[in-house]
């Protein structure tokens, strides 16, 4: 259990002086995703995010964590996907037309919930503790002057294992590992605190459901809660 380490609800384009269009999509290389809000699981935390890659750049992790960029990073061209067409209701056995579509009223105005941005990363750990690997502290070194960038905005801090152990001792160890993620950034970063908080899942929402034991299920996530 040494960790490892974002669906698609966002499509995220970037162009850079270099690639006429790197697509940062399904893709392990430098992957990002920006996910809404869907509830699933403990915690009501979206669905798994794709991991990003095991050397992100900050304009990544910018993107990804507050979704924007600086004025030095790329331009991001971030689009909701393509809305499916209606479909066809059911003729009318009577006319061969169409039948017309009853809609329930909404009880009132409501407003589309904001985006949540969040991004999984390939943290490294000693194997079965949370002492963070040295290889692992020039990503948190990258997610902190994002932070430290970001004004009052607060992120919670996900651990996640993968399904080999027993549950008990695979919860503890998430949420050792991602209160040492919180350390490491308040201690080496001084980062607020009380911008920071921890949680862990253990392998209650698993990366790839179908492989339980695949490396990458254990990831750290880290979720903008906003300011």
């Amino acid at each position: 259990m040494h960790a490892g380490l974002f669906h698609e609800q966002f499509d995220t384009t970037v162009r850079g002086p270099n690639n006429a269009a790197m697509r940062l999509g399904l893709m392990l290389g430098a992957c990002v995703w920006l996910a809404l809000p869907v509830a699933s699981g403990a915690q009501g935390l979206p669905s798994p995010a794709m991991p990003m890659g095991p050397n992100p750049s900050e304009c990544e992790i910018e993107a990804a964590l507050l979704g924007t960029t600086g004025p030095n990073c790329p331009p991001v061209a971030m689009q909701r996907p393509a809305v499916p067409p209606p479909a066809t209701p059911p003729a009318s056995p009577s006319t061969g037309r169409p039948a017309p579509v009853t809609v329930p009223p909404l009880p009132g105005p409501t407003a589309m919930p904001a985006p949540e941005l969040r991004a999984a990363f390939r943290v490294e750990f000693d194997f079965n503790s949370a002492r963070i690997r040295p290889e692992s502290r020039t990503i948190l070194d990258k997610v902190a002057t994002v932070m430290a960038a970001a004004g009052n905005t607060r992120f919670r801090i996900v651990g996640h294992t993968d399904a080999v152990g027993g549950d008990a001792a695979n919860l503890a160890l998430s949420k050792k590992r991602a209160a040492a993620v919180v350390e490491y950034l308040v201690s080496k970063h001084q980062i607020r605190r009380d911008r920071l908080e921890a949680s862990g899942m253990g392998a209650r929402e698993l990366l790839l459901p179908d492989q339980p034991k695949a490396a990458a299920n254990r990831r750290v996530e880290i979720v903008n809660l906003g300011g």
